[in-house]
């Protein structure tokens, strides 16, 4: 904790509750201390985590993390001419040692796990990226979709230093936003995908920003302008 400037304020019990440092990794936070936004357009961060990257997926479903290109299809293994994703936008989210390690659905919607993908994970560190090779396609990654009204979302947690280590903790079908979805005992990495034409980033995201679980990157785009630009 004092490594890493962890203070106990936001505990949900005392810190010699915790049996072991994976117990602390994991822990709960006061739920008072992470607002969900409330605003029926707003697209919350689905963890405390950095913008590590953001940008639009090809037509050809295909986007660059790092100088590195990278398909739909390999990270999620659905195949691209079935869904809506071509044309759409992805962010991805890192989240360091210190920071509170349990990832919650950005959306309100039906949430179910897709796919289960990778055997073992590789560090997504500054170090990992530069020098891991492609790491969103080797990496342990669990693959949840949600989906909502006339729209759906993927979003892919990703594992890290030879853990995989991402564990759902919510059996329920259908997740209100904000609500916890799992948590990592090691690592990692999120990322959402969304389909064209569906949300619009909002004007102050850039890379490095640090966002909290419930805090808005993104907002849905109006149904009848959505369909415009499916158009």
């Amino acid at each position: 904790m004092k490594m890493y400037g962890i203070t106990e304020e936001e505990l949900t019990r005392p810190l010699s509750d915790f049996r072991s440092l994976t117990d602390f990794f994991i822990r709960d936070i006061d739920p008072l201390r992470r607002p969900i936004d409330g605003e029926d357009s707003a697209v919350v961060s689905p963890v405390d985590g950095f913008v590590q990257c953001y940008g639009d997926i090809g037509e050809d479903c295909r986007f660059l993390v790092k100088g590195k290109a990278y398909t739909f299809e390999e990270l999620t293994s659905m195949k691209a001419e079935d869904t809506a994703y071509a044309g759409g936008k992805f962010i991805i989210l890192y989240l360091s040692p210190s920071q509170y390690h349990r990832f919650h659905s950005p959306l309100a919607g039906e949430g179910e796990q897709t796919a289960e993908l990778g055997r073992r994970s590789l560090p997504v560190n500054k170090a990992g990226w530069k020098y891991g090779g492609r790491l969103l396609s080797f990496n342990h990654r669990v693959v949840f979709e949600i989906r909502r009204q006339s729209m759906s979302m993927l979003m892919i947690a990703v594992g890290a230093l030879n853990v995989n280590s991402v564990i759902r903790s919510n059996p329920r079908p259908f997740w209100e936003k904000g609500e916890e979805v799992g948590y990592f005992s090691f690592g990692s990495t999120v990322v959402c995908l969304f389909e064209k034409g569906k949300i619009e980033w909002i004007g102050k995201l850039q890379e490095e920003m640090y966002l909290r679980v419930g805090e808005r990157f993104a907002e849905l785009v109006p149904p009848d302008l959505s369909s415009d630009a499916k158009n």
